[in-house]
């Protein structure tokens, strides 16, 4: 459960780190499962998209319905519990592995993700609204193209945002430079700079960003994104997607599920 310091945190900066949530085998389990979603043995491939190079992998959507490791981590107690507290009744608007392959990976122009999805029909985007739950599958470092918050930017709601269709991999409704410099020049940066396996929660309207990674290694992040039960889509989606996994096919309203879950699966990965 999340202490009222915790949600006071959240509510003040827009976002909220949480350390030590999975055990090295879990953490080990997503990981290995990272593998396969990258690769065309996943049973949806198509749900990949890929660099500009047409053949890295840049995310992978829908990880639940290929991942068991990521179908049971998002479920767990110990995290939707605290995704709950925040929000209330709750349902996954969708899932992704970010892939940032080394040496180069994609940049992201400061944005807020509430500016895409508010094209697809959510109508509310706030923080008790909406977040999203970063899991850390690798460590992030200066070098690797970490994420990027400017701290309580939330709290400027839904920003007019700029078409960007050229900068990275898809397009992104992006923060236009000159707001960034007329409200948030002199706000301190905070960079997720991170060992494998940190959680990090984050609002719809908290403006983010990511470097091109510039390591020998790459650098996976897995998110989902919850929505509150009363915050679902109403009309018509008014932007494109790259495929149909882009938002959650079948968004119930989650359960917790035991929270040994994951450990149990992990056991099943470990050699004799």
């Amino acid at each position: 459960m999340l202490t009222a310091e915790q949600i006071h945190f959240y509510d003040e900066n827009g976002f909220l780190v949480l350390r030590d949530l999975f055990t090295p085998a879990e953490l080990g389990a997503l990981q290995e499962d990272a593998l396969i979603l990258h690769s065309d043995q996943r049973g949806h491939p198509e749900a990949n998209v890929l660099e500009k190079d047409g053949t890295t992998v840049r995310a992978a959507w829908a990880v639940e319905l290929d991942s068991e490791a990521c179908g049971r981590a998002y479920r767990l107690p110990r995290l939707l519990g605290a995704i709950q507290q925040l929000l209330g009744p709750t349902y996954l608007h969708q899932s992704r592995l970010n892939y940032k392959a080394a040496g180069k990976g994609d940049i992201f122009q400061w944005h807020q993700d509430y500016a895409s999805w508010v094209h697809d029909g959510l109508p509310y985007g706030g923080h008790r609204d909406m977040l999203t739950a970063l899991i850390t599958l690798d460590d992030s470092t200066p070098d690797n193209g970490p994420l990027r918050f400017v701290p309580g930017s939330h709290k400027h709601g839904l920003i007019q945002a700029f078409y960007d269709t050229t900068t990275t991999s898809y397009p992104l409704h992006i923060v236009p430079d000159e707001y960034m410099e007329a409200h948030f020049a002199q706000t301190p940066v905070y960079e997720c700079t991170f060992p494998a396996g940190t959680v990090v929660l984050f609002c719809g309207n908290l403006v983010h960003s990511s470097k091109e990674n510039h390591s020998t290694q790459g650098r996976r992040n897995l998110y989902f994104a919850y929505s509150r039960d009363g915050n679902r889509p109403s009309g018509k989606a008014t932007r494109q997607h790259k495929n149909a996994y882009i938002m959650n096919p079948a968004p119930y309203l989650l359960q917790e599920i035991n929270d040994n879950s994951l450990a149990d699966y992990a056991r099943g990965l470990l050699p004799a």
